[in-house]
Parts: C-alpha cells; structure tokens; sequence
C-alpha cells in the first residue's frame, strides 16, 4: 500500500487556458489559398492589390471606382521617403523647370509676331 506525501502540492488548475484569443476569434473556421485569392469562409473571399507607385495624375475620387465592384475594404500606407533623397529630387525638378522657363521666355522674346 503506498502513502501518499502530504507535502506534495495538488496540480493547480489555470482556468485561462480554455479562454479563446482575439485571433481564434477573428479568424474564419476555414482558410483556402486559391491561385489568386483567399476564400475565408463561406461566401467571402480577399483579394490584395498592390501600388508600389501613384498614378502620374491623381484626382479626388479616384479610388471610387473600385468601390462600384462590391463590399471591398482600402487601405492606404504611406511610407516617408528619406529627407536627403527628397531634397535632391527636388532641387533638380525645380532647377530643370527653371531652365525650361527661361528657355521658353527666351524663344518667345525673339519670336515676332506678324
């Protein structure tokens, strides 16, 4: 017959680990990765487009068009460019616009007018 140590200490029972976390809870119960798109659960399905650069000619509204396909979510991340690089791009552009202005006044100075 064996006799049980009094000293030894009963298993404590940790009633958090039955507790479901927020991503057991977010997540869908299936997750199927198509050629080019993911269908999360019956009758939803993501897609993910990426702009790596913004179109040369913006306009107010000009993501609406992609709201007119359905229930679609957008997110935009901007990412700050380095302060040197900016500086330089733009001493360029503005040193090349004011080259073209004088050239352009230039040209117009001695055209006549007949």
């Amino acid at each position: 017959m064996l006799v049980k140590n009094r000293k030894q200490k009963k298993k404590e029972i940790n009633i958090f680990d039955n507790v479901p976390t927020i991503a057991d809870i977010i997540l869908p119960d299936a997750l199927q990765e198509k050629r080019d798109y993911l269908v999360c659960g019956y009758n939803k399905f993501s897609r993910m487009f990426v702009l790596t650069i913004y179109p040369e000619q913006t306009w107010v509204s000009w993501l609406d068009s992609l709201f007119h396909i359905g229930n679609i979510n957008i997110s935009v991340k901007v990412e700050p460019a380095n302060n040197g690089n900016t500086i330089n791009q733009l001493t360029k552009k503005l040193v090349q616009s004011q080259s073209e202005y004088a050239t352009y006044s230039r040209q117009r100075k001695y055209t006549t007018f007949a």
